[in-house]
């Protein structure tokens, strides 16, 4: 992978961060929204793939060292995030201008020239 395709693609975890930090209900978890694999609660949470993401690809976590093969998984988790929460009319998303539908498309542009 190109040094200019490695950092559009981290470029791209901080509209998935985004995404998911939004979606998640932390007023009721014991933990902040940190998993914790030894606690029940986060075992059988309903944000559990959520919160293991985030801890594997937040803001304070450093990406640029992370391989690119674990950039390009950890980003196809949150396209099946992003993807799985449009609505319907999303169907047909290559007419679609809305800021999910786009960054899909950037992600699928920059894989597709890695």
């Amino acid at each position: 992978m190109t040094a200019q395709n490695r950092e559009k693609l981290i470029e791209l975890f901080e509209f998935a961060r985004k995404r998911i930090i939004q979606s998640m209900e932390l007023r009721h978890c014991p933990h902040a929204g940190f998993y914790n694999s030894v606690d029940e609660r986060c075992l059988y949470c309903h944000q559990g793939m959520e919160c293991i993401w985030m801890n594997h690809n937040d803001e304070l976590v450093a990406l640029e060292q992370k391989s690119d093969e674990d950039l390009k998984q950890q980003l196809l988790i949150a396209v099946d995030f992003v993807d799985s929460n449009l609505s319907p009319y999303h169907l047909t998303r290559r007419k679609c201008q809305c800021e999910n539908c786009q960054w899909l498309k950037q992600v699928n542009e920059v894989l597709g020239n890695s």
